[in-house]
């Protein structure tokens, strides 16, 4: 099967690169010699090109065995232009299922793909489109998220950055108020003024008194002002647990005409009607905070949004700590998603980060979740891997070959024309190659040969 004139490029099971050819180098200027690492100055010349190359790594449905196509935007060799392509990731696996080598091709944008799209790779897509978004709004990914509980927030977070008036901020514990707070204060354009977060239930009552008024003897007479420079802005965090003495003195400071220099965000974990009820929380003082409410919900009220905050805490901790993770398999999200979550966004990033050190393959599975997350305390035994199966790179391209011809004659019935031009070669040379191949006649009367994720294909694998 003659490859080289399409860019075409062969992955280990872990996505190291094993081969590129002449036309991958041509498309994205990168030497062979680098991709592959066999060069002197590799490792430096890989950082160089390593947004490119992490773009050809295989999606999670691949290190599974599965064939899937992805979207790719590869940067040329000019540094200038960027050009999408359509990646297609075909594994080959021995007769256990364990994947020994991946093939990958490289496709105009406007050719169809015989390979499904990958779902772990829109995901990423969809991430990576978000954190552009926010970065540009809020100059962080700290508020990612997606579904209509998260579009609410933002539109709240965009109407109270353009009033002057207090904002209270409602939230159980380890759901975002503090991200909020500061995506608030930069889309206010503020993001060079002051920006003092003050935690009311840590301090004691004099500090606190200090922290808000200055220090009680140089501070002049009259009403009790804020000690803060125009444009700051205020987060008083944990509100309710302000003393009730000093509830009166901020009311006070607060109808005070310089104050409205000041930009107040106050942080509750609690109830704020409740605790007015209780009269733990100054009713005057309720009503001078709240001019707008924002509240944000429990994660097990926008599970929706799970996938994609897990895999937003999974790619910062791939960062932080240079491992890398590729993504969680299905059934390690359907069992977030079982989870209740009373710590909320908190607690995800902590029991991803704990999945990511624990996980001992670049996908996670259940099994590297904390014991409570799985809802048992016993860990998954996973026997050592086998020795995987060393082939001659024509041996293992003609494999390839032969399902990448099966799978076509599968989708075209057996119609040789219909298959020729789903594989963008001729009639003549697809039948020589089924001749050559041992191929001939209906792949669907051959029982055991198909595409690479057809129900025959799984049985050759149990053979």
């Amino acid at each position: 099967m003659q490859l080289s004139g399409e860019p075409v490029f062969l992955l280990g099971p872990t996505g190291r690169f094993l081969y590129v050819n002449p036309a991958w180098e041509e498309l994205t200027g990168i030497p062979a010699s680098t991709a592959l690492g066999r060069s002197d100055d590799a490792a430096d010349r890989h950082l160089q090109h390593s947004e490119t190359l992490d773009g050809f790594q295989p999606p999670i449905e691949v290190i599974d065995g599965v064939a899937v196509s992805t979207i790719v935007r590869i940067q040329h060799r000019d540094g200038d232009a960027r050009h999408l392509r359509r990646l297609e990731f075909w594994p080959h696996h021995d007769r256990d299922g364990r994947v020994l080598f991946i093939l990958g091709l490289v496709r105009p944008m406007d050719e169809a793909s015989l390979a499904p799209e990958s779902p772990g790779a829109r995901l990423r897509a969809e991430l990576w489109m978000l954190r552009e978004a926010f970065e540009r709004r809020f100059g962080s990914d700290a508020l990612i998220g997606s579904g209509p509980a998260h579009r609410r927030l933002i539109e709240q977070i965009e109407a109270a950055s353009l009033a002057k008036a207090p904002v209270l901020i409602v939230g159980p514990p380890g759901s975002g108020k503090h991200q909020v707070a500061r995506a608030l204060h930069r889309r206010a354009g503020r993001s060079d003024a002051q920006f003092v977060v003050i935690d009311c239930a840590a301090l004691p009552a004099e500090v606190l008194d200090r922290e808000l008024f200055g220090d009680p003897v140089a501070r002049p007479e009259g009403a009790p002002r804020l000690r803060f420079e125009p444009g700051a802005t205020l987060v008083l965090g944990d509100v309710l647990e302000l003393p009730r003495d000093l509830q009166a003195r901020l009311h006070e400071a607060l109808t005070l005409p310089d104050a409205a220099q000041l930009r107040i965000l106050a942080i509750s974990g609690g109830d704020p009607e409740a605790a007015v009820r209780e009269q733990r929380l100054r009713s005057d003082l309720y009503y001078a905070l709240s001019a707008l409410v924002i509240r944000l919900l429990p994660l097990h009220d926008r599970l929706e949004e799970l996938p994609v905050l897990a895999q937003h805490f999974l790619d910062r901790a791939n960062r932080r700590t240079g491992l890398r993770r590729l993504g969680f398999r299905p059934e390690a999200i359907e069992t977030l998603e079982q989870y209740d979550w009373p710590g909320n966004l908190s607690e995800l990033a902590r029991v991803v980060e704990f999945a990511h050190q624990r996980a001992d393959s670049e996908t996670i599975g259940p099994e590297h979740l904390p014991p409570d997350i799985q809802g048992h305390l016993g860990g998954a035994y996973l026997p050592p891997a086998q020795a995987q199966e060393q082939l001659p790179l024509d041996a293992m391209l003609e494999r390839l070959e032969r399902r990448l011809i099966e799978r076509a004659l599968r989708s075209a019935r057996g119609n040789k024309s219909l298959a020729a031009k789903m594989l963008h070669i001729s009639r003549t040379r697809l039948h020589r190659r089924v001749q050559e191949l041992g191929l001939a006649g209906d792949p669907e009367d051959e029982g055991g040969q198909g595409p690479p994720r057809g129900d025959a294909d799984r049985e050759e694998s149990c053979r």
